[in-house]
């Protein structure tokens, strides 16, 4: 996702970060995060997170411009940053990125959201 690198140093996107790492605080273990699956919608604190997420963003996203992409882009980035807080980086991340394409965003909230020890299941080791 190339060109959206400028939103990273904004206020908001900082905002976006900071509620995900609010959220884990205030649910601990408990968080509702799931990013759901055919048939099965993602969890609410997921879905509640991709949709303030898109409302922060709509705020400095310019008209014509790929709203969708921005969003994406950023929880993204939200996955990649919790990633590195648990020591998960390069091709790991990449791969766990990537592990589930057909989920969308609520498969980056999930990854942006969930305790480490969930990314630990994920990854089939103990982090």
């Amino acid at each position: 996702m190339v060109g959206y690198e400028a939103f990273e140093r904004t206020v908001e996107v900082g905002l976006i970060l900071g509620i995900a790492e609010a959220l884990r605080a205030e649910f601990g273990t408990e968080i509702d995060a799931h990013p759901g699956g055919p048939g099965n919608e993602a969890g609410v604190v997921n879905r509640a997170f991709r949709a303030v997420a898109r409302r922060i963003l709509r705020s400095i996203v310019p008209s014509g411009e790929d709203l969708g992409g921005v969003v994406t882009w950023v929880l993204r980035l939200a996955a990649l940053r919790r990633f590195g807080e648990v020591g998960v980086d390069g091709d790991r991340a990449a791969g766990l990125l990537d592990q589930e394409p057909g989920l969308g965003d609520a498969w980056l909230a999930c990854l942006a959201l969930v305790p480490g020890s969930v990314l630990g299941e994920i990854l089939g080791a103990t982090l």
